[in-house]
């Protein structure tokens, strides 16, 4: 598909410029947390962590944090493990996984915690430096009950949004390692930590399972990284700034609807416009193997408006077509996968992997 519109990225993004927490006063006096409210006795075992410690396990292979835990309560089976922060607050950490990867991580407050999620959540967003949460990004939040939304850039902004009346979603945003993020959330009452990564992954082999997903229920998935914009009543779609194949490289990603506005219809995944990119796209041409494109059947050359006007016989004679015509014509590269069709596209204005069915 052939876009985006410069100038409305760029007005986007300037909303997303969020500062870091050098300009961000923070509070001398932490909430003071409740101590337990009685019920059963605790009987489990703590690890006795930081959320820095916890979010280097984040791309790591989960026998590691079972190794580094000892003798804390777990339940290897769930991937389900009983942690304790540098301020003794305890929580079920339950990691998510691919294969035996560690993706991200959801900590829920439990034992003689379990009842205390404001105040908890409170302090860390005011005491966030003493919890070494890194860098504050900024807090995502919506009003379940008027749909608004937004963004707030500082801690103080991020506090008055929780109050007992709130019928809120309150996401603060902490860069906690170089590729994590590490996200407090009060969900209505409900609160948790997110510990996730800051880019999307990208496996063209199994990306096209998205195609007909719902684009709400794909943004709650990765609702620390993505953000949906609406085109008035014409198209919505998923902005993914930061993605990452499985060679490493980056990318930047949209999710597109159809006209409901709801059904993810394609998936576009942008190679950077740099002085590498046509590099980058001999190879994932030459080695489509090794990006998981899936298996070829066709290269062809497009005109201005998709059109096959010429067949390619393979790799070599879109080089050799490149060399003569640049980016002049459209070069197309059809790989079929499980769940549809990868289309490597390189013209006039952009290098990316079309996914659809």
């Amino acid at each position: 598909m052939k876009k985006k519109f410069v100038w409305i990225f760029c007005i986007f993004m300037s909303l997303l410029a969020l500062p870091s927490c050098d300009g961000d006063s923070q509070q001398n006096e932490e909430p003071e947390v409740p101590g337990p409210e009685g019920g059963e006795e605790d009987t489990n075992t703590y690890w006795e962590t930081t959320y820095s410690d916890l979010s280097s396990y984040v791309d790591k292979n989960i026998d590691e944090i079972w190794a580094a835990a000892g003798e804390a309560t777990k339940d290897q089976e769930n991937g389900a493990l009983c942690v304790q922060d540098q301020k003794g607050n305890r929580y079920k950490a339950t990691f998510k996984l691919e294969g035996t990867v560690i993706s991200s991580m959801e900590l829920v407050l439990t034992g003689e915690s379990e009842n205390n999620g404001n105040a908890v959540w409170e302090s860390l967003v005011t005491s966030f430096r003493d919890f070494k949460l890194g860098s504050f990004l900024g807090t995502k939040f919506k009003n379940y009950t008027t749909g608004e939304g937004g963004i707030k850039q500082t801690t103080e902004e991020t506090l008055p949004l929780l109050t007992s009346e709130a019928n809120m979603l309150i996401y603060p945003i902490f860069g906690i390692q170089k590729t994590v993020y590490c996200c407090p959330i009060m969900d209505k009452d409900k609160f948790r930590v997110e510990i996730c990564r800051n880019y999307l992954p990208l496996d063209f082999s199994t990306l096209g399972k998205y195609i007909g997903a719902n684009i709400d229920e794909v943004l709650q998935e990765y609702y620390a990284i993505g953000n949906k914009i609406l085109f008035g009543t014409a198209m919505s779609y998923l902005y993914f700034d930061s993605a990452v194949d499985v060679k490493g490289n980056s990318y930047t990603v949209n999710f597109d609807s159809d006209k409901t506005l709801v059904t993810i219809l394609e998936i576009s995944a942008y190679v950077p416009e740099d002085d590498q990119t046509i590099t980058r796209w001999k190879d994932m041409l030459q080695n489509y193997t090794d990006y998981n494109l899936g298996t070829l059947s066709e290269i062809y050359v497009s005109d201005a408006f998709g059109d096959k006007v010429q067949d390619l016989e393979n790799a070599q004679a879109a080089f050799d077509l490149y060399e003569v015509n640049g980016r002049n014509n459209g070069i197309i590269a059809r790989f079929e996968t499980e769940y549809g069709y990868n289309t490597l596209i390189l013209n006039k204005d952009f290098c990316y992997v079309l996914v659809r069915k």
